[in-house]
């Protein structure tokens, strides 16, 4: 082999390794990581029934009667939703079971504080098991 065949041999294989290259380049993924999208700030909103959990705590219990017993009772409300609370008040009604009858009462909410009535008696049998539950959310 001639050194003029050698160096144009050489220059073809340049160019033909250069192109392969670019052309590997241009099609490749890229690989430098973007940036992370800003996670969005929840929106405060009207909470749903599901997003309170209501616990009640018996303060009291009369059972001389001859209806069964009076209780007496306060909510302890718990928020367990994912957004903010709104700013406005808002009223939650919820029904007390466990009594003779189902009873309805209410408490509101005003950012992260809430007011409920203390001791509010019930009726129902000896040993009843007291419990609440959300119904609706006004706000």
């Amino acid at each position: 082999m001639t050194p003029r065949r050698f160096v144009a041999a050489l220059a073809i294989f340049a160019v033909a390794a250069t192109g392969i290259g670019l052309s590997v380049l241009m099609f490749a993924p890229n690989r430098t990581p973007s940036p992370p999208a800003p996670i969005p700030r929840a929106e405060p909103s009207v909470p749903t029934p599901a997003e309170f959990r209501i616990g009640v705590v018996v303060t009291d219990q009369n059972c001389t009667g001859p209806n069964g017993c009076v209780y007496k009772y306060r909510v302890e409300p718990k928020y367990v939703g994912l957004h903010p609370l709104p700013d406005n008040e808002i009223t939650v009604t919820y029904q007390v079971t466990g009594g003779h009858r189902p009873q309805i009462g209410d408490f509101t909410v005003q950012g992260d504080q809430a007011r409920v009535l203390q001791d509010v008696p019930l009726e129902g049998p000896p040993g009843a098991r007291l419990q609440a539950a959300v119904t609706k959310i006004v706000g």
